[in-house]
């Protein structure tokens, strides 16, 4: 992990962030006043049984859910003190985000998704980042083709180059490798090491695979509604 000036704000903080949903007549907490703090540059993995509340996590880190109590800080910014439109725009400026579900623009080639963080960001389209990201990611020979033209494997890798196209301070990954082969799985994670290497930029993995989990600095499981270290 690359150090980084005791002054820098966390790329992430959560202060006993709790987020509770209706179930029919029921009440169910599935976050549960949890603190959470990751250093710029530091490889956080996040495991945990399907529907303990991962992906939760990570909408409320990204700004996409509200808690109910609790405060969440990115970059020392807290999410909750911006309305719309300044989070969608603070969103687009310093998180990345890979959905489980990928998320691409049917509308929109392969090229023009990766690209939308740029457009978003008012940055150059044609820097030759997307061109590179495709490379490394093994999908360069798809830049003109459409969403519904892809394997789950091609658009897992088409939504991870847009997560990373704009160079975010915060990735945060919902089971990134999920869809991939081991080949592409292990190209993937050496991209991460890469890039919260290089740029600072910090990692929040949501993950089932043991080996995603073992190239992280920490591996963290979320079990009733609160992280434990393992």
């Amino acid at each position: 992990m690359q150090s980084r000036p005791e002054t820098q704000p966390p790329a992430l903080q959560l202060d006993k962030v709790s987020r509770r949903f209706r179930a029919g007549q029921r009440v169910v907490s599935v976050i549960d006043g949890l603190d959470l703090r990751i250093e710029p540059a530091e490889r956080v993995a996040v495991m945990g049984a399907s529907g303990s509340g991962k992906s939760t996590l990570l909408n409320l880190a990204a700004g996409m859910d509200r808690p109910d109590e609790g405060r969440v800080e990115v970059l020392g910014e807290a999410l909750e003190d911006l309305a719309e439109p300044a989070l969608t725009q603070f969103r687009a400026r310093h998180i990345g985000l890979v959905f489980q579900d990928f998320n691409l623009i049917d509308s929109l080639d392969v090229r023009e998704n990766i690209a939308l963080p740029l457009w978003l960001n008012g940055m150059d389209t044609e820097s030759g980042r997307i061109a590179q990201l495709a490379e490394t990611l093994g999908i360069a020979s798809l830049l003109e083709r459409m969403p519904d033209q892809l394997s789950g494997g091609e658009k897992q890798r088409v939504a991870i180059a847009r997560a990373l196209v704009h160079g975010p301070d915060l990735l945060l990954a919902d089971e990134p490798t999920g869809s991939l082969d081991e080949t592409a799985a292990a190209r993937v994670l050496d991209l991460f090491d890469r890039v919260t290497d290089e740029s600072g930029c910090a990692l929040v993995l949501v993950t089932h695979n043991p080996e995603a989990a073992a190239f992280c600095d920490r591996r963290l499981d979320l079990r009733g509604g609160r992280l434990h270290s393992s």
